[in-house]
């Protein structure tokens, strides 16, 4: 793909993208999906809820006990809040991410108007769920390997310098973000191409490998909208010691919005180019 034309693509895609913002009948799996991670951090915002301490407490736990112990008390709550619901997110996003992306990009099938979305229905999307989760659940678990085991492998280099663990910071995302542009097509193309497992990773693989670069920003870009609330969460300590510890807890919040609107662009991007390379 030449330059010129690449970013001829992927604008377009991108404007593709923009315009369908605005049909409210794309949103609705999306929307519900926030709906239900705003209503688990409400669970974990009101953890020591006697109602929903004991339900939730095996799971702190597993943070080790200087994060259960800190969680279990105000304001450290607030310290610990995002560290403890990213853990608890991830594991309901394995669960049901999956799906709401495969449920968008039926959506979007059907309001591009591609012969590839005759014969999809809602059903058939549901059938595809355990595909769906197994392969998010592999997509997941790369990146949070890679993001867990280079920081370990580095920390004697990083150490006693915060320039260089900043930078590497940076340097982290950036390897998160091309796992995840490897991995891009994959969810999708179970719905566009019918894929199976197998096949799905072969056709996110093979686009990959075919447009490296112009993969990797289609993933970058959207991902850019997450870096304040991302950054912003991970200074709670600052924030609970300078401002209001209930700041922590609206600034998950307006993450998640900030997450949906990432979601819509990429499968509404994904969907299209997918759709362009099969038409």
């Amino acid at each position: 793909m030449g330059f010129i034309y690449g970013i001829n693509r992927l604008i377009g895609l991108y404007a593709e993208a923009f315009r369908a913002v605005v049909k409210m009948r794309l949103w609705p799996p999306l929307f519900i999906y926030t709906i239900a991670q705003f209503l688990l951090l409400l669970v974990f915002n009101s953890y020591v809820n006697p109602v929903i301490y004991p339900v939730l407490s095996p799971f702190v736990g597993l943070m080790g006990k200087n994060t259960a112990s800190l969680f279990a008390q105000y304001p450290g709550l607030y310290i610990a809040l995002p560290y403890v619901y990213q853990w608890g997110r991830l594991l309901f996003g394995i669960i049901f991410e999956g799906l709401a992306i495969g449920l968008t990009a039926l959506l979007f099938l059907r309001y591009i108007g591609s012969k590839r979305g005759e014969g999809m229905t809602l059903r058939s999307v549901v059938r595809r769920w355990p595909q769906l989760i197994i392969v998010w659940t592999i997509v997941t678990a790369v990146i949070i390997a890679a993001s867990l085991i280079l920081p370990e492998l580095f920390r004697s280099y990083l150490e006693g310098s915060p320039r260089r663990a900043a930078v590497f910071d940076v340097v982290i995302r950036l390897v998160a973000v091309t796992l995840y542009a490897i991995f891009i097509y994959a969810v999708p193309s179970i719905i566009v191409y019918k894929n199976n497992i197998i096949r799905a990773f072969r056709t996110t693989f093979a686009l990959f490998f075919r447009y490296p670069i112009f993969t990797f920003f289609l993933a970058l870009l959207p991902y850019l909208l997450t870096v304040p609330t991302s950054y912003l969460t991970g200074q709670s300590a600052a924030i609970v010691s300078k401002f209001s510890p209930e700041l922590v807890f609206y600034i998950l919040a307006a993450g998640l919005i900030v997450d949906m609107l990432v979601n819509f662009i990429l499968t509404a991007t994904v969907v299209g180019l997918l759709i362009e390379e099969r038409d």
